[in-house]
């Protein structure tokens, strides 16, 4: 195989539902070159409404796996990476990982396998299991991780060698940014025509950490509370006693009047572009996703100091990145973007909006990700199935 053919690439997740991994997964497939990389999508579990956002050129299938060792599935994957010729398998989740590692430990596939690792929990996890050390050491080709903590996780505790392991940022899809008419918020909530507009995008899930904006808001001079009027984005069902705590709380902060929820929205982008500013007070990420696409709308934000991307912008003057579970630190960062003049914000988002397209762009990312697949991707002279790629398999839905 010479080094200007084609590698056939699977991207695979556990569903495509609207989660951060999820959104990775589509947005490198998305962007991968075409002439270079034919992309096929595999969710193991179910589909999702990330579905409607892969280009109408990738055939995705579902397998609706229940287990890992899901065999009559395992078979439909083998299949499936054969009858497409399948070079690359890029997973993203560990679950997912581990399915594909079994399928390779059992020779029904022979192709590179790519892990994406995505975990949010290493504050409370860093360790690894046996079965997760021996798939990562012996079935993974290539580990990207979103974040330097799981790099070096990948290399101290898990033991992969440091040229297995890279650092991979996630990117923003900033064409999803572009000619978007953007929503008036204080018309769709029923706000006043003053004061400043803040957008949260988070599920209400306690890793969010809802409760520390709260209080950080609560702690405000009463003449900053009623200038800011929160609106959150996202599922009040994710963890139903959770959301009732935290509107319990609102309540109970005299917060009624400053904090809206509107609950999820499909045109997220719209949503952004129609606030002043935003903030993420999660307690611990490996992104934060959120925090480009803040900036990818050009909003000023504050966000928790808690993942590779807010450690890449914090010098940027783009945004307020305070500790996390810190709502001093929280309610300082909220003053001093409170404190600026409309046309001080503004330049800071425009400042954010620059960064994004010349740092964090999905192309650039997924440039990175085309390189790594070159370095791995040359096991296989023939294609994953051993038949050759040039023999003209049509490029179609299985």
């Amino acid at each position: 195989m010479t080094t200007d053919e084609p590698l056939r690439v699977l991207m695979m997740t556990d569903s495509l539902n609207s989660g951060g991994a999820e959104r990775v997964a589509v947005d490198i497939a998305n962007s991968l070159d075409r002439d270079t990389h034919p992309v096929w999508f595999c969710a193991t579990r179910v589909g999702g409404p990330l579905t409607e956002r892969l280009g109408a050129d990738v055939p995705v299938t579902v397998l609706h796996r229940v287990a890992t060792w899901d065999l009559t599935k395992l078979v439909t994957f083998a299949r499936l990476v054969r009858d497409n010729r399948i070079d690359i398998v890029h997973t993203h989740g560990r679950g997912t990982m581990k399915f594909v590692a079994l399928a390779r430990a059992l020779r029904l596939i022979d192709v590179d396998h790519v892990f994406h690792d995505h975990f949010g929990w290493l504050h409370l996890d860093r360790g690894a299991d046996r079965g997760l050390r021996r798939a990562m050491l012996t079935q993974v080709d290539a580990y990207l991780g979103v974040d330097s903590r799981l790099c070096t996780w990948a290399r101290e505790t898990v033991g992969l060698p440091a040229e297995r392991v890279n650092l991979v940022r996630s990117g923003v899809d900033l064409t999803r940014f572009r000619d978007v008419e953007p929503v008036d918020l204080r018309a769709v909530v029923g706000l006043p025509d003053d004061g400043l507009v803040m957008v949260m995008a988070a599920n209400f899930r306690p890793q969010k950490d809802h409760p520390t904006l709260f209080r950080a808001m609560a702690s405000l001079s009463v003449a900053e509370r009623e200038r800011l009027h929160l609106v959150i984005i996202g599922s009040t069902t994710a963890d139903v006693d959770y959301h009732a705590g935290c509107a319990e709380m609102v309540e109970r902060l005299g917060l009624s009047d400053q904090v809206h929820v509107i609950g999820p929205r499909d045109d997220v982008p719209a949503v952004l572009m129609g606030a002043d500013a935003a903030v993420l007070s999660s307690k611990n990420e490996t992104g934060p996703l959120v925090v480009l696409e803040y900036m990818a709308a050009g909003l000023p934000f504050v966000a928790t100091d808690t993942g590779e991307i807010t450690r890449a912008v914090r010098d940027l003057d783009v945004g307020f990145v305070p500790a996390p579970r810190d709502h001093r630190e929280m309610a300082a960062a909220l003053s001093a973007l409170l404190a600026m003049s409309d046309a001080e914000r503004k330049a800071m988002g425009e400042r954010g909006r620059q960064a994004a397209t010349e740092r964090f762009d999905q192309p650039i990312v997924t440039r990175e990700i085309e390189a790594i697949y070159r370095r791995v991707g040359r096991r296989h002279p023939t294609g994953g199935s051993g038949t050759s790629r040039n023999s003209g398999t049509p490029h179609g839905e299985n």
